[in-house]
């Protein structure tokens, strides 16, 4: 609930909805984040838009919810504050650097150095915003925010680290092998050929094709099936423009993927489970996953990014013991890394024999993935998500606050 005012009435809780970030997966933040703005109970909470540009600068203000406003960037961010969240606890929110001098409606009081904050909501996706980057950021501040931890994030980040922690758990998994940038970079020019020669003698990767993709990436970017040496080679180098490590898996040609979301309670819960059908009716690609349907003015904000993709919400036609496995699976994935908050996982069926195999963890999912929650019966509906994620949040800061984190300076005082 929100806080008394000195009136009487109940006041409403800021809640900083964070967007943009420094990483390729930018666009897709920014239209995550107008989402949760737009979903957001605004009888409990008064959302405040908290952006990062791509070079890295924070900015706070009304504009920043409309939609047109990032088609005049960067020159429309001079209309906005420039804002920084200081790592150390107690300043109370956002302290403005540059105040853009502006008046009316939605403005903050320039005489103000901070604009208060109750609650932080990290809407990235990819680098710095998903990894524990940002988390750690808010963890030396002191703060409440939405979602995974540092160590969660960190380990949810990296497809190979993610793997090796649920397989432990007994989640099954794909094989795969990780090739370092600098391995390539390496023996005179020769690296590539040395890498891809060992990776084809490798037992399970001997035949065409296999999956190269970034190890640390999202929404498909620089993943590439590769059929032969030479799109081995070329596949490599893609990914290796976005991240400094590779993973190499085996590719299932028959094979179905199946997705479900998670929501940490007092038990976690899981959603409906999705198939989502790529438009090339090949592999799904970053233009699958978000330039389908943004242009459609009819779904509004909520059908846009992920929300847009062609998908089968809870297939019928899925047997039960599978739909009852991807989300046992789901949950033990969770549970093992730590999650907390919200997140998507994305599994693989191998059709030739029902074999499940988890290929992925989504720890800030795009959209929130409200649309797998909305096919629940009874729906849990977006705004009911976000209100459920924040006070997760709340109870995950009130845990970590009970905590001893002082024991005094005896050892500096004893010595002296």
């Amino acid at each position: 609930m929100g806080k008394a005012s000195s009136n009487g009435s109940m006041k409403r809780k800021r809640v900083a909805v964070m967007f943009g970030g420094r990483s390729v997966e930018h666009e897709i933040s920014v239209i995550t984040g107008l989402q949760v703005i737009k979903a957001i109970d605004v009888v409990e909470y008064e959302p405040v838009p908290l952006y990062i540009a791509p070079s890295g600068k924070w900015y706070s203000g009304a504009l920043l919810t409309d939609q047109s406003f990032y088609k005049n960037m960067p020159g429309s961010l001079s209309d906005v504050d420039e804002v920084v969240l200081l790592p150390v606890p107690d300043v109370g929110g956002l302290t403005v650097l540059r105040g853009a001098h502006r008046t009316g409606a939605g403005s903050w009081d320039q005489e103000s150095a901070v604009i208060p904050i109750d609650f932080y909501f990290p809407a990235f996706h990819g680098t710095y915003g998903e990894d524990g980057c940002l988390q750690g950021l808010l963890e030396l501040a002191e703060v409440p925010y939405a979602g995974c931890g540092v160590l969660a994030s960190a380990l949810s980040m990296s497809k190979q680290h993610c793997k090796d922690v649920v397989s432990r758990y007994g989640v099954p998994v794909l094989p795969s092998i990780v090739v370092q940038k600098e391995k390539i970079q390496s023996e005179l020019g020769k690296g590539l050929v040395s890498v891809r020669e060992n990776i084809l003698k490798t037992p399970g990767f001997e035949k065409f094709p296999l999956f190269v993709k970034p190890c640390t990436l999202g929404s498909s970017i620089g993943i590439a099936r590769v059929t032969n040496a030479a799109e081995l080679d070329a596949g490599l180098l893609q990914a290796l423009k976005f991240d400094s490590q590779a993973m190499i898996e085996p590719c299932l040609d028959n094979k179905m993927e199946i997705n479900v979301a998670v929501l940490e309670g007092v038990e976690s819960i899981t959603s409906v489970t999705e198939i989502p059908i790529p438009k090339a009716g090949k592999e799904l690609t970053y233009e699958d996953k978000y330039l389908t349907g943004g242009g459609k003015k009819s779904g509004g904000a909520q059908a846009q990014g992920m929300a847009a993709l062609t998908r089968i919400i809870d297939p019928p036609d899925l047997a039960n013991d599978i739909k009852t496995s991807v989300c046992d699976y789901a949950k033990t994935a969770f549970k093992s890394l730590g999650c907390n908050g919200a997140a998507r996982l994305d599994f693989l069926l191998d059709l030739s024999n029902e074999k499940i195999y988890f290929n992925e963890i989504n720890p800030l999912p795009g959209s929130l993935s409200f649309y797998l929650w909305a096919g629940l019966k009874p729906p849990l509906l977006f705004t009911e998500l976000i209100t459920r994620i924040i006070r997760r949040g709340e109870r995950a800061f009130q845990e970590k606050t009970s905590l001893t984190r002082n024991i005094g300076f005896r050892a500096l005082v004893k010595q002296g």
